[in-house]
């Protein structure tokens, strides 16, 4: 059987912050729709990556920012950490593909 794990953005970097062994970029993503009255309303929604690939990582500190239009493509991972009641699930957005639509 074929299964898929991607997902796609395009939007514009919010910001970008380097941590011990990953950096995480933030994309602002805009939608529109009309209200329950009619009135047409815009939101923005923030959409979280993360890059693990050293390589990448080093070209989007260099090369991104705020602001930038880009277009990312991953895989969805999710899992858990600590125990019983305490249990917490995470779900990441692991970047395989960013390329930055700035000149």
């Amino acid at each position: 059987m074929f299964t898929v794990n991607r997902f796609t953005v395009l939007g514009n970097v919010g910001s970008v912050t380097v941590l011990n062994g990953a950096t995480k970029v933030s994309i602002a993503t805009n939608r529109s729709f009309k209200d329950n009255s009619g009135k047409r309303q815009q939101r923005t929604d923030w959409v979280p990556v993360t890059i693990f690939n050293e390589k990448m990582a080093a070209w989007v500190e260099e090369n991104v920012e705020k602001g930038h239009k880009v277009y990312v493509e991953g895989r969805i991972s999710s899992g858990s950490y600590g125990e019983g009641d305490n249990r917490k699930f995470s779900t990441d957005l692991i970047v395989d593909k960013f390329n930055s639509l700035e000149d």
